[in-house]
């Protein structure tokens, strides 16, 4: 129920005449005219949409008819009538805007306005009071248009949110049996996923928050590092529970740089976020690889931290090979007395990384960790007397060791 001023009763008798003249056939085909007519004349291309003109007519016959049901009544009962839930439902299901729907409502009102001026100029003046009746006309017509607006706005963005969660399923089903090898067709697995195209660079991003209930903050840190890179209409994939996949489809490989640490942006809002991105790899196959890669990445990603986004190519061989009974016996042999987890063998273990990433160069290394060159050969002093064996020569095994201790055991 919708509250508002009753009529006087001078203006009460008047209002009954007025309802039981204006309920004729004749009278409402006029007024159905009047409206539909003024809303196909505004917004044409609702006349090009099968059936909707025609449930336009319906909707405003059916909306007339309630309201003037309404008007002599002491106070007003608003119902968005049936007619009107299904024009709304209608609307959502069919991907209209919904800036359409209510522009339908205030090509209405404007009607409604100017048949309101044109009933109180024809009301004779010795049996109503014109500015009470206008007053009263206005004020119920508005909160009916108002009510009807809102309450349409509210059956749309319902029906809107089970068409896109539905259409999302979908999407997630059609990713999954790409992924899978379901669908190999790269026509109709690029018309499965909406659209997406198949025969281009895909680099796949997977996303990951720590507490389930902020994964709504994922999608629009996805979409910012798909602008990032300068890539548009990426595929978002929700999965379900802390994860968001997103695929960017480009016609050559995107250049991921921005994103690499250090020079990875700050300004990203990405607390308690992991990202891991695969390489870019074209074709039906290169979909589901840069996703594997994704995957992978994200297993040594750490929210919070300097590696919360990793690029595959930057940990390829710690993830090939995994975190087992053999390589973490493989990474004690290299390392020995350095996987112990003290502040003075983190920062000597910090040291020797450095070393062996700027091929020997203690130069570059006390650059790269900004302490005197001085620091950097004492630290490896004492690396090599916890190793028992000099690393001056660059040894790739002791580098992977150290990587996979970085990257798995930290």
């Amino acid at each position: 129920m919708v509250s508002s001023e009753s009529a006087s009763s001078d203006l009460a008798p008047w209002l009954l005449a007025y309802v039981a003249e204006q309920a004729k056939l004749a009278q409402v085909s006029a007024w159905v005219d009047r409206v539909s007519g003024a809303i196909l004349t505004e917004i044409p291309e609702v006349g090009e949409i099968e059936g909707l003109g025609e449930s336009i007519r319906v909707t405003v016959r059916d909306h007339w008819m309630a309201f003037l049901a309404d008007l002599p009544k002491p106070e007003q009962h608003f119902r968005l009538v049936d007619s009107a839930h299904r024009l709304a439902a209608d609307v959502a299901d069919r991907q209209v805007p919904l800036e359409i729907l209510i522009r339908f409502y205030r090509v209405a009102q404007q009607e409604v306005w100017g048949y309101a001026r044109e009933v109180i100029a024809e009301a004779p003046s010795g049996e109503v009071d014109h500015a009470e009746l206008l007053i009263y006309f206005w004020n119920r017509a508005g909160v009916w248009l108002d009510s009807s607006i809102t309450a349409s706005i509210d059956v749309y963005q319902a029906v809107r949110s089970r068409v896109l969660a539905g259409a999302a399923a979908q999407r997630y089903e059609s990713v999954r049996a790409v992924l899978a090898g379901e669908l190999d067709d790269p026509r109709e697995a690029s018309s499965a996923l909406g659209g997406y195209p198949i025969s281009v660079h895909h680099t796949a991003f997977v996303l990951s928050v720590t507490d389930p209930e902020r994964a709504g903050s994922l999608e629009p840190l996805a979409l910012d590092l798909a602008r990032q890179i300068g890539a548009a209409n990426p595929l978002v994939v929700k999965p379900g529970g802390r994860q968001l996949w997103m695929w960017l489809g480009t016609r050559d490989a995107p250049d991921l740089t921005p994103l690499s640490a250090p020079s990875a942006p700050s300004d990203l809002a990405h607390e308690s976020i992991a990202v891991g991105i695969g390489s870019s790899t074209t074709g039906i196959a290169g979909f589901a690889a840069s996703h594997r890669e994704a995957l992978g990445a994200l297993r040594v990603a750490t929210p919070d931290g300097p590696t919360w986004l990793t690029l595959y190519t930057d940990v390829e061989l710690p993830v090939l090979l995994g975190c087992t009974p053999d390589v973490d016996r493989f990474v004690a042999r290299q390392l020995g007395p350095l996987t112990g987890e003290d502040e003075g063998t983190q920062r000597i273990r910090e040291t020797l990384s450095a070393y062996l990433d700027c091929g020997g160069s203690a130069e570059e290394a006390s650059r790269l960790l900004v302490v005197h060159r001085n620091t950097i050969r004492y630290r490896l002093g004492q690396a090599e007397e916890m190793l028992g064996r000099p690393v001056a020569k660059l040894s790739p095994q002791l580098s992977i060791a150290l990587r996979h201790h970085e990257l798995f055991h930290r």
